[in-house]
C-alpha cells in the first residue's frame, strides 16, 4: 500500500485503506470481488415492512473474536453505536439511525429516512460499520488504534509490526471459517513511491500491489499480472457553494465556468495516458448518462463569458486542499494550469497525511479540495458525497431540488429507479458542486505466486478484490 492508516480502529479508518482492517475483521456481509454478497457475521439480512427504513441482520452462531469475546446482537449494537459516535467518515453513512438487539442474535436497524441498498454499508466496503469490534475492544477504544479485536482470519502481530512501515498479520486460530484461512502470514508493506513498489515486486519482495497507470507498461513487461478498471472520479470538490470563504464560488455560473475551463481529454491523457476516461459525472452506476459527459465540453470562451456575467471578468483566486495520495496533487496542478487560462488563480496546499487532509477538508477551512470518490449507486453516494450531512460536504450545502430528487429515489419503485437516478445525477452536474475530470483506474499487479481468480473478477462496479478470498496459486 502507498500510505499507512493513522489508526487501525475500523471506526476511524480511511475507506481507501480497508485492507488494514479486512484481514483482521469479518464484515457482517461479505462482498465478493465480483460484487456478489454472501454471509459473513450475518447469515441473513433484509428490510422489514415497506419503505426501506427498517433493516434486520441475523447473526452467525458460535463466532468467537480473536481476543476470546463472543458475537452477540447486543455486542453488534454496541459496536454500531460506537462507530456512530466516533465522528469519522463511517459515522455519516447512516446518520440518525438507531440500533436494537431484537433477541440474542438479531440486530434491527431503524433508519432516520429510507436508505435503499443499505446492505452495502454492512459489507467490507462500509468498513467501520461492517467490521464488528469485540466487546473487549470497545471497552478499551484507545487500544483499537494499534491492535486488532475482530473475528477475521488474521490477527495483527503487534510485536512484528512497525507503524507506518509494515503491518504483520498471522493466522487466527479461532477463526470461524478455518478452511478459508489461505496464508500463514500476511504483511502489508507501506511504500509511497510507485516505482519502488514495482521494483519490490520485480525482486520478489511483494506479491500484490495497487495498479498504477504510470508503471503499468513496465509491470506487464516484467511479467506481472495486471488488471484495472476505471472507477474513481477525480478532480475538484468545490466545497464553498455559498461563498462563505470565496464569494465567487457561491455563484453557480462561476462553478460552471471552472468546469468549462477544464480540457478533460488533455488532463486525462497527461495524467492517465491510455487509461484516461473523461467524465463530468459522479457515478457509473444507475443514473449514469453517456451524453451528460458532454455537459461541460471544453469551452474556455464560455468560461470567460460566465465569469464576466457573474462579476469576475478578471477572474479570482482560491485555495485547494490537496494530498499526494492517489495522485491528488498532480491532478490539482494540472487543473490549475487550465484555470489560469481563463484568469482563475488556483493555489494548492498539499497535505501529505491523508487523515489530516480529510480532517481539514471536512472542517470548513478550505473553499475547495481535491477529490477521488469511487463510483457508487446514487442512493449510497448521497450520505457520503452530496447530502447536507455528507463528509465531503464541509459547508453542509443544500439544494431543494437535489434533496427532493434524492427523496424520490429512496422510495422509488424498481421500475422508476433509473429515471429518477438520471434526473438526480443531472442535477448534481448542473449545480457544479464538483469539477470531475475523469475516472481513475483501480486495480492490481500480482505475481504468479497468487491465484488470479479474485483479482481478475473486479469490475467497474466492484473494483476492489475481497482480500480474504485471495489464495496462493496452485
Amino acid at each position: 500500500m502507498q500510505t499507512s492508516p493513522a489508526s487501525l480502529d475500523p471506526a476511524l479508518l480511511d475507506p481507501g485503506l480497508t485492507y488494514f482492517a479486512d484481514l483482521a475483521y469479518t464484515p457482517l456481509i461479505i462482498r465478493g470481488s465480483d460484487g456478489t454478497l454472501r454471509p459473513g457475521l450475518a447469515t441473513e439480512w433484509g428490510y422489514i415492512g415497506d419503505g426501506n427504513t427498517t433493516f434486520q441482520l441475523k447473526l452467525r452462531d458460535g463466532v468467537e473474536f480473536s481476543d476470546g469475546g463472543k458475537l452477540t446482537a447486543q455486542g453488534v449494537v454496541d459496536h454500531l453505536n460506537y462507530v456512530q459516535s466516533a465522528g469519522a467518515t463511517p459515522s455519516t453513512w447512516l446518520s440518525g439511525a438507531t440500533f436494537t438487539a431484537v433477541d440474542d442474535m438479531t440486530v434491527q436497524v431503524s433508519l432516520a429516512s429510507p436508505v435503499p441498498n443499505v446492505e452495502f454499508f454492512f459489507s467490507q466496503f462500509g468498513t467501520g460499520l461492517a467490521d464488528v469490534i469485540s466487546p473487549d475492544g470497545l471497552a478499551d477504544p484507545a487500544s483499537l488504534g494499534t491492535t486488532t479485536h475482530g473475528a477475521g482470519p488474521y490477527v495483527l502481530d503487534k510485536a512484528a509490526t512497525v507503524t507506518g512501515d509494515h503491518y504483520v498479520y498471522t493466522a487466527n486460530p479461532t477463526y470461524w471459517d478455518a478452511e478459508n484461512v489461505h496464508w500463514d502470514k500476511v504483511t502489508i508493506k507501506v511504500i509511497a513511491n510507485q516505482s519502488s513498489i514495482l521494483n519490490s515486486m520485480k525482486s520478489g519482495q511483494i506479491d500484490i500491489a495497487p495498479f498504477d497507470y504510470t508503471t503499468a507498461a513496465d509491470a506487464e513487461a516484467a511479467g506481472m499480472n495486471v488488471h484495472s478498471v476505471p472507477n474513481v472520479f477525480t478532480g475538484l470538490n468545490l466545497l464553498d457553494r455559498a461563498g462563505t470563504l470565496v464569494p465567487a464560488l457561491g455563484d453557480v455560473r462561476v462553478r460552471q465556468a471552472i468546469n468549462f475551463a477544464i480540457d478533460r481529454d488533455a488532463v486525462g491523457k497527461a495524467l492517465y495516458g491510455d487509461f484516461a476516461d473523461p467524465t463530468t459525472q459522479t457515478t457509473q452506476d444507475t443514473g449514469f448518462q453517456e451524453d451528460l459527459d458532454d455537459y461541460y465540453a471544453y469551452d474556455p470562451d464560455k468560461a470567460r463569458k460566465l465569469l464576466a456575467e457573474a462579476g469576475y471578468p478578471d477572474g479570482f483566486e482560491f485555495t485547494v486542499a490537496s494530498t499526494p495520495f492517489f495522485n491528488g496533487d498532480t491532478m490539482v496542478q494540472a487543473i490549475a494550469g487550465q484555470l489560469a487560462e481563463v484568469g482563475i488563480t488556483l493555489k494548492m496546499e498539499s497535505i501529505a497525511d491523508t487523515s489530516e487532509w480529510a480532517t481539514r477538508m471536512s472542517s470548513g477551512e478550505f473553499p475547495a479540495a481535491s477529490i477521488g470518490y469511487g463510483s457508487l449507486p446514487l442512493s449510497v453516494e448521497g450520505p457520503g458525497l452530496f447530502l447536507p450531512t455528507a463528509f465531503f460536504n464541509a459547508f453542509h450545502s443544500e439544494d431543494a431540488q437535489l434533496t427532493d430528487l434524492y427523496g424520490q429515489l429512496l422510495v422509488a419503485a424498481p421500475d422508476d429507479v433509473q429515471s429518477v437516478s438520471e434526473k438526480l445525477q443531472k442535477r448534481v452536474v448542473e449545480l457544479a458542486w464538483f469539477a470531475p475530470v475523469g475516472w481513475a483506474p483501480l486495480g492490481y499487479y500480482w505475481s504468479d505466486k497468487v491465484d488470479s481468480t479474485e483479482l481478475n473478477a473486479t469490475t467497474g462496479l466492484s473494483p476492489s478484490a475481497a482480500i480474504i478470498d485471495v489464495k496462493p496459486a496452485d
